[in-house]
């Protein structure tokens, strides 16, 4: 799927909006076609293991009128005709034509894809205004929506109920536009908006997380616990005899702060963010019985058969030292699979393998795809077609 050249430069969207300000996109997707229709949406929320909740606005006028519900859900038609929304995390990871949407957005680094959500709403829908930690494209479905959209600023939030948090004063829209099938809102993180449903509407909302300092911190931190790395121990600065006993002082910060800081500018740390990155949001699905290295190029030449990266799954380079990382697995490179493990990178949801298993021409190959194919990366089956 690719966006409209006419309306969509790539270059100059990254050099004027990503990250800076938020944008509408008219027709960011000429003649769109909705890869989901809201019924399999609300059934998919029916079951087990998905992620998915309703927001009502029970009471419009009234700033606690608010109520969240969340799935699996057994039936709607208590929610009435209007003034609530079904939401649907990770919907590309249950309908590869809804995983089909990112690859329009292939020109950002993959590593910060979060997730494709779907919402529909009914008339009057909406989430109330808020703000969100991550850059998202909303795209619209079927249905019009009005949306509002503020630049970032200082403002305040409270929660009229549980798993609901708003902003409380109003915020000055920069945007005001009424997106109908195709148009694209950009939101980078941080910018206030509410978008409010005029017909039933679906969109779909590609997220790019964001993290923290704390949240990167915090998951460098149990890696390098897991790798008995970073194993470097505090050392006083030269003390002074009268110190006294209960005072930190500026010299002592400076050093537990140089031990963080030469912690994080060893190439060990590399290594470390590259785990992090290449982790999958959830947990792959293994085979049922595991392939064997002998099975591979056997497999790969078959006629019909079909690679497919695995929704969700990453399959990241780092340039710096040239390994490949697959759920905070590295992968050391050499000259006889480099070429193989860049054919699988560039793989987006599926492909026939008939395009790359000549690549697959020696057992280091063959030992790594098994591997990948045994961690839930990748998968392989026969077209039926």
């Amino acid at each position: 799927m690719k966006l409209n050249p006419t309306v969509f430069n790539r270059q100059a969207f990254l050099t004027s909006y990503w990250q800076q300000r938020p944008v509408v996109l008219k027709q960011g997707f000429d003649d769109f076609v909705d890869p989901v229709a809201p019924e399999i949406l609300a059934g998919l929320a029916m079951e087990e293991g998905v992620d998915a909740r309703v927001v009502q606005c029970q009471q419009p006028d009234a700033p606690l009128g608010w109520k969240v519900t969340h799935g699996p859900f057994s039936d709607y038609e208590a929610l009435g005709e209007s003034h609530w929304t079904l939401l649907v995390q990770s919907v590309n990871e249950w309908l590869p034509d809804v995983g089909e949407l990112l690859t329009a957005f292939d020109f950002l680094p993959e590593w910060r894809v979060d997730d494709v959500m779907v919402s529909f709403s009914c008339e009057d829908g909406g989430v109330g205004p808020h703000l969100d930690q991550y850059d998202v494209f909303i795209i619209q479905g079927q249905g019009r929506r009005r949306w509002r959209v503020g630049d970032r600023e200082a403002i305040s939030s409270f929660q009229p109920c549980a798993d609901l948090t708003l902003i409380e004063q109003e915020f000055t829209a920069v945007i005001d536009e009424v997106l109908e099938p195709g148009d694209i809102l950009y939101i980078p993180a941080g910018c206030p908006h509410d978008g409010i449903a005029l017909e039933p509407s679906l969109n779909y909302s590609v997220g790019f997380r964001a993290p923290s300092q704390a949240e990167l911190l915090l998951q460098v931190g149990d890696l390098a616990l897991q790798h008995d790395v970073f194993t470097r121990r505090y050392q006083d600065p030269e003390l002074a005899a009268d110190n006294e006993h209960f005072v930190v002082d500026q010299a002592q910060l400076q050093q537990a702060k140089q031990l963080l800081t030469d912690a994080l500018s060893a190439n060990t740390a590399d290594d470390l963010l590259m785990r992090v990155f290449s982790q999958s949001k959830r947990p792959l699905v293994e085979p049922d019985l595991p392939y064997t290295a002998e099975q591979v190029p056997e497999l790969l030449r078959q006629q019909g058969t079909v690679i497919s990266r695995a929704p969700g799954a990453r399959w990241l380079q780092c340039k710096t030292t040239d390994s490949f990382y697959s759920n905070g697995e590295r992968f050391e490179m050499n000259s006889k699979i480099r070429a193989f493990a860049l054919a699988l990178a560039a793989i987006q949801q599926e492909q026939s393998a008939s395009g790359i298993a000549e690549l697959c021409d020696n057992a280091a190959c063959a030992d790594m795809f098994a591997e990948l194919l045994n961690m839930g990366t990748f998968a392989v089956f026969l077209d039926s077609d």
